[in-house]
């Protein structure tokens, strides 16, 4: 999200096996900050410097992995590559911060969840109901029928 609009949105499958869901976060998260960098290094270059980012996850584990470089003899199976993410907490430039899973906006895109977290989460991606404003149009002018 950024000046609250979905800047980027993405949801694909790990092609590779993690031995728990922490380390799949993890890896999601390296990936993501990496595309975060990338927007904000276009961002800086247009003249809009950036302070550090905040990144939300519901799995703790991934975010005190991604914090604490004691963790290594739980995470040394991981490829160094993922701990790019580490580096980049490290560095200040990207802060995580835990968000519960029922207030995660991303789960929009990755899994079936009840209608009313649906419309809450929808609403704070600051998108509309179709429905509800073509039904408000009708009621307004019954003779006008929108596509």
């Amino acid at each position: 999200m950024f000046l609250s609009c979905c800047l980027s949105a993405r949801s694909r499958k790990q092609t590779m096996v993690t031995l728990s869901t922490a380390e799949a976060e993890y890896i999601a998260l390296c990936d993501l900050v990496k595309e975060l960098l990338w927007h904000i290094e276009l961002q800086e270059e247009l003249g809009f410097p950036q302070r550090s980012i905040v990144v939300h996850c519901d799995n703790q584990s991934a975010i005190a992995n991604a914090k604490n470089p004691g963790h290594h003899d739980r995470t040394k199976h991981i490829s160094t590559k993922y701990h790019f993410l580490r580096n980049q907490v490290e560095k200040g430039r990207i802060q995580l911060q835990y968000c519960p899973t029922k207030l995660m906006v991303a789960d929009i895109l990755t899994m079936a969840i009840p209608r009313e977290q649906f419309e809450i989460l929808r609403s704070k991606m600051g998108l509309a109901d179709g429905l509800t404003n073509k039904y408000e149009m009708l009621q307004k002018d019954p003779t006008h029928y929108p596509p």
